[in-house]
């Protein structure tokens, strides 16, 4: 949403298992931030505790809110943990909850999913609202709380007319976690509805990165089989049937191979850094979309880079004290020693960011970390340009 809304926004509070007292503090919060902001008057407050599956249906046909804020806890399958009619706990899954909200799209222009492993409901409900808030991970009390505040003082500030009201919360409740601690910074992700699998336009936390790709993802693909100024032509097949059936091992070799092959290095095992700073971005932003696809925008190039920057890297620039921070938050090193490639997690309980390794498990020292930094600064070149070669 650009600019401010003169009209009265309803905020609708959903909370589940209300013996955490944790959602107690929350609610509290929202309404402390609300009630001091200089637009309070533009907003109000309903809250329903103790939700069951038929609560949530009931309150928004009546309350008809424009800002949905759930919290509650959330299960490693993206599942929010409701309650039965007995008091115990109900997992409602993503579709379901995509579901009720296509049927509110009309006015429901915001949800708050302030809950563990909550980023998988976003992303499915992203399909029907303008702007869906989760959780890639797990999600600490305290971080969860900060959060909520920055989000809520950032709604109640001023704004200029052509600002993104719903991304400047976003980023205020980024920084309010930051404050308390930085790694939980990157657990919130936020969504919206321009996202799709034919026109990317994805949005991650930490600083401000967005990768845009000035063509659909359905004309980019065309390209790269046809466009005979491309150069060599590389088969994805192979990498998606693999990112699809959530064989990320599998999929990291392959990628890696398809990156030789792309650069006539296949027989070698490795590249030099010439032809990796000139390949093409329309083949390194088709293969990072196929990671966060299928990843949940876990995995994927511009994962690792939003990282880099908000640890401190800068895009055109590599540092290997940065390096070696960022493999310590990617779980490439543990007690200051490189892990064995078999050691990695392959599995989505992963450390965000942990996948594609480029090579790691076949390169020696000597070959990986010059290729790795030579490929990671022809990335952010592609990012920042905004280019499909």
């Amino acid at each position: 949403m650009t600019g401010q809304s003169t009209q009265q926004q309803k905020i609708l509070i959903l909370t589940a298992i209300p013996h955490d007292l944790r959602l107690d503090r929350e609610i509290r919060e929202i309404e402390e931030a609300i009630r001091r902001s200089v637009r309070r008057d533009f907003f109000e407050i309903r809250v329903r505790t103790a939700v069951r599956p038929q609560d949530i249906r009931r309150a928004i046909a009546e309350e008809r809110p424009q800002i949905v804020h759930f919290c509650g806890h959330g299960t490693t399958d993206g599942s929010l943990v409701l309650e039965d009619d007995g008091g115990n706990n109900k997992n409602v899954l993503p579709d379901g909850l995509a579901a009720l909200f296509k049927l509110h799209a009309n006015y429901v222009n915001c949800v708050l999913l302030n809950a563990c492993h909550s980023a998988k409901p976003a992303l499915a409900i992203s399909q029907h609202i303008n702007y869906v808030i989760g959780m890639n991970q797990e999600i600490n009390d305290k971080a969860a709380i900060a959060f909520a505040q920055g989000f809520y003082d950032a709604l109640g500030y001023e704004a200029l007319d052509n600002q993104d009201v719903f991304q400047r919360a976003f980023d205020e409740g980024l920084v309010a976690i930051q404050l308390e601690d930085t790694l939980e910074g990157q657990i919130p992700v936020i969504q919206n509805k321009a996202i799709t699998e034919t026109n990317l336009q994805v949005s991650f936390p930490g600083v401000e990165f967005k990768q845009e790709l000035n063509k659909n993802f359905a004309e980019i693909l065309e390209s790269i089989s046809t466009n005979p100024n491309l150069g060599r032509k590389a088969d994805y097949t192979k990498l998606e049937n693999f990112l699809k059936a959530q064989q990320w091992k599998e999929a990291d070799c392959e990628t890696y191979r398809i990156i030789l092959q792309f650069v006539g290095r296949e027989e070698q095992g490795w590249m030099r850094k010439e032809e990796l700073l000139n390949f093409p971005c329309i083949h390194l932003n088709w293969i990072d979309y196929l990671w966060l696809k299928y990843s949940n925008s876990k995995f994927g190039f511009s994962v690792q880079q939003r990282i880099w920057r908000t640890i401190g890297g800068q895009p055109s620039k590599f540092d290997g004290v940065i390096h070696r921070k960022l493999a310590d938050y990617l779980g490439w090193r543990q007690n200051h020693d490189w892990l064995r490639y078999d050691d990695f997690t392959f599995s989505l309980e992963a450390k965000e960011g942990h996948l594609p390794s480029f090579g790691y498990s076949v390169q020696r020292w000597d070959e990986w970390e010059p290729s790795f930094r030579s490929f990671f600064l022809r990335f952010s070149a592609c990012v920042k340009e905004k280019v499909v070669d």
